[in-house]
């Protein structure tokens, strides 16, 4: 019988998984377990702090997800590793032995107790735990960030003159560093400073039916490692943990006398509490919840409740959104949003944001309103700035006035920020005023949405108005509404119209009159949310219409550029019309040991004569890597710069850098024949660069002088996807196909499956430069157009050309 394990491929993380496996072959000789690594998003973003780039799943995901595909039958973590929930369908297994669970301080000075260090003495780390007990400890302490594994950390802290780091000491224990002449080692009591929960466990993580694997685990168990597990995990668990906020705890044992020590505080640590509870073998998960729920209140009780903002994200389009509203998404702490606001403010929020879709399509609730005034109370009696959006205008039939009242009867406090509400934005995207001078001098807004005979609207009196009406959530009762009218006087002639999806790319406008709408609407299948609008002011709509006429408008656009570099593309597309369909097929993702490798290299850049950018990405990497090493642009001093492409020179340009040379065409050859006359066999060249990159500027350059280059990130397929696009291209849903590199081709080839590369004819094929055609070209797709010029204008350009 073969078992497959899985791992992260850091040192740490190999050597206490073979332990583990060295353990169960122990217990376990005929069974054979194979190793394999899998590398997490935790591993590939080594710059940036843990709190910043996502939660503690960052380092469990890729193996979750080959735990539930089959391709592995365990995954070895630390326990400390894993979020509060796990995944459905995987469970933890009973846990081997603990290593030591002591957070411990690395110091380059000979002292017996952290209390000794210097004064305003600089210590690192990267966890918000560490960070406000370090401060409790003494005041003057200052904290820096630091992230990377065990030995890049000891290198940083020597690099960097730090007076100490604090790593946990179960992994300088499994590595066989916790004692060196480098440095002094201090462990600290965690009855004191608090470790994390679980801290010194390892978390073998299965799938639930896997019976098999629970009984191999059951051989190498520990029942005191088995009790303090469950009591810590069962205290985060209890306090819905996260890296974002400071959460310790650690569980004593002493016969069958268990303690457990808990920290709990706020986000930026201003709140911090302490506190122990004592039990029995057996009381552990009671122990856990009974302590979380004291140290919850005690913050609780502390903590002065959060602002929430009733917010109009406007009718669709998002630049129809304030620009209050547009700030307190960027701020807030939580996000509560429904179905009819654009997914793009998501985007807008911070990484840390907790995001919560509460929306509702007729008898699909994802949340009742009961349930959400509570979950809005409960959100501000967090602490925490919480922004409520609803599309349109929250008070025009959105409920906001029933939850500014729940939030009043609570104590919560509240703001109302309103919004374009689709009654007025929404008809002037068709192109129909809501009043004019020529017509009407008045409107009434109408909700559509009639559930019996007792919620019947005034009809005689509808029927005798003079302004404009406009019907909200009303298209299922169009030929109740139109009826209606028509039966108690209004003439069967009034212009009508209907207009589905207003201000967005799928808006679709049908105009008649009272008595043929109707049958228009049905023929044309029209269906919520749609808008219906009755009064002399359609007629204006032939002369005010401007969205639809724009000359991309309806247009399916796919852009398969990675998440992260489509913006731009996306807002051009949008401007002019178009509905620009995110289709990533690529993502970036730093080399860390790369990163590293070229940051040792930052004391001596002047060495170089030349540097050459040729991207965005090596752009931001190359800057984030030189200001973590606590540099700035005056390290490349007089270095000749060249950037590929106006896109890197601008992004140079925000760091404060002029770039001396970019080629007029944005290919390898035109950088060779522009770079050539400049080099001697004096010079040097820095090139950081993509993994996946063409090798011939490099070859070519090296033929003249030395040429160093860092392959300091790699382009990776992306598999994640909101649309299916093969689907689409099957069914003639799309008009144009963007590709922007070789790779996006590579990968969506792959991604939509060769068989279903015949039903690209469908659609327009549109290249970026000439190396892009050429793979298009080898894999069977068909250039129906090639920019001009090698840019995302360029291509943008091409296709409106296409289109006159």
């Amino acid at each position: 019988m073969k078992i497959i394990v899985g791992s992260r491929g850091s040192k740490l993380a190999v050597v206490q998984t073979n332990w583990l496996l060295e353990e169960l072959r122990k217990a376990n000789p005929e069974v054979d377990f194979e190793l394999k690594i899998i590398k997490t998003k935790g591993d590939k973003i080594q710059h940036k702090a843990l709190d910043k780039i996502g939660d503690k799943g960052i380092f469990t995901k890729e193996l979750e997800d080959a735990l539930l595909s089959g391709e592995i039958d365990m995954a070895v973590h630390s326990m400390k590793d894993m979020p509060s929930a796990l995944p459905d369908g995987l469970t933890l297994s009973v846990p081997p032995m603990r290593e030591d669970p002591r957070d411990v301080l690395l110091t380059p000075h000979k002292i017996s107790a952290i209390q000794e260090l210097p004064e305003n003495a600089v210590i690192g780390t990267g966890s918000k735990r560490r960070i406000y007990q370090l401060k409790n400890i003494r005041k003057d302490f200052e904290v820096v960030g630091i992230r990377g594994n065990i030995d890049t950390r000891i290198r940083k802290m020597k690099e960097q003159g730090l007076d100490g780091i604090i790593l946990a000491a179960a992994g300088l224990k499994r590595i066989g560093v916790y004692e060196s002449g480098d440095y002094t080692c201090l462990p600290l009591d965690p009855c004191q400073f608090v470790s994390a929960p679980a801290q010194g466990i390892l978390a073998v993580e299965i799938r639930e039916d896997n019976e098999t694997v629970k009984a191999l685990m059951e051989s190498v168990s520990n029942p005191v490692t088995k009790a303090q597990m469950t009591a810590e995990r069962q205290f985060l668990i209890s306090l819905n943990g996260s890296c974002h906020i400071p959460i310790g705890a650690y569980c004593n044992v002493e016969g069958e006398k268990l303690t457990l020590y808990g920290l709990f505080g706020n986000e930026d640590g201003t709140i911090l509490y302490k506190g122990q509870t004592e039990g029995a073998m057996g009381e552990e998960a009671k122990m856990g919840d009974r302590l979380a729920k004291e140290l919850k209140e005690m913050v609780e009780a502390k903590i002065k409740p959060g602002t929430v903002y009733l917010a109009g994200g406007g009718c669709g389009d998002k630049g129809l959104i304030t620009v209050k509203a547009m700030e307190k998404l960027k701020t807030c702490d939580a996000l509560v949003y429904d179905a009819l606001v654009n997914e793009e403010f998501l985007k807008w929020t911070k990484p840390e944001c907790e995001k919560i879709y509460v929306g509702k399509r007729a008898a699909n609730h994802a949340l009742p309103q009961d349930e959400i005034n509570a979950l809005l109370i409960r959100l501000g009696r967090e602490g925490k700035n919480v922004v409520r959006l609803k599309g349109g205008d929250p008070y025009v039939f959105g409920r906001g006035g029933e939850e500014g009242e729940e939030l009043y009867d609570a104590g919560v406090p509240f703001e109302v920020i309103p919004g374009i509400t689709s009654v007025i934005g929404g008809l002037a995207y068709a192109g129909i005023p809501i009043t004019h001078r020529d017509c009407v001098s008045s409107f009434q807004v109408v909700t559509g949405h009639l559930k019996s005979e007792e919620s019947e609207l005034d009809w005689p009196v509808l029927a005798k108005s003079k302004g404009t009406i406009v019907f909200l959530m009303g298209v299922k009762n169009l030929e109740k509404i139109t009826g209606e009218l028509m039966k108690n006087g209004m003439d069967k002639n009034t212009p009508a119209a209907v207009v589905h999806r207003a201000s967005t790319p799928y808006q679709r406008v049908v105009e008649g009159t009272l008595e043929t709408i109707y049958g228009i609407a049905t023929e044309a299948r029209i269906t919520a949310p749609s808008l219906i609008v009755v009064g002399d002011v359609v007629t204006k709509r032939e002369k005010l219409r401007f969205f639809d006429s724009k000359p991309l408008f309806g247009k399916n656009i796919v852009v398969t550029r990675s998440r992260e570099q489509s913006s731009k593309m996306v807002a051009q597309i949008a401007e002019l019309g178009g509905n620009a369909i995110e289709y990533p097929t690529i993502k970036i993702e730093p080399i860390p040991e790369n990163v590293d490798a070229l940051a040792e290299n930052f004391g001596s850049l002047d060495r170089y004569s030349h540097i050459i950018f040729t991207s965005t990405n090596g752009v931001e990497i190359f800057f984030d890597a030189l200001k973590a090493s606590g540099r700035d642009t005056r390290a490349l001093g007089s270095i000749h710069v060249t950037a590929i492409g106006s896109a890197t020179a601008a992004l140079l340009a925000e760091q404060g850098i002029t770039a001396d040379f970019v080629p007029k065409k944005y290919v390898g050859e035109e950088l060779v024949d522009g770079l050539m006359p400049l080099l001697t066999e004096t010079s040097r060249v820095l090139i950081p660069r993509s993994k996946n990159a063409r090798i011939y500027v490099v070859e070519e350059l090296r033929k003249v002088c030395p040429v160093d280059e860092y392959q300091i990130y790699e382009t990776v397929r992306e598999d994640n996807t909101d649309v299916d696009v093969a689907e689409m291209l099957k069914n003639k849903e799309i008009d144009y196909i963007t590709f922007t590199s070789s790779t996006t081709v590579q990968y969506f080839v792959e991604k939509i499956g060769s068989e279903n590369v015949d039903d690209t004819k469908n659609a327009k094929c549109v290249s970026i430069g000439p190396v892009t055609s050429d793979k298009m070209k080898e894999l069977g797709l068909t250039v129906d157009v090639q920019a001009e010029v090698y840019t995302i204008a360029g291509m943008i350009e091409a296709i409106l050309n296409m289109e006159k």
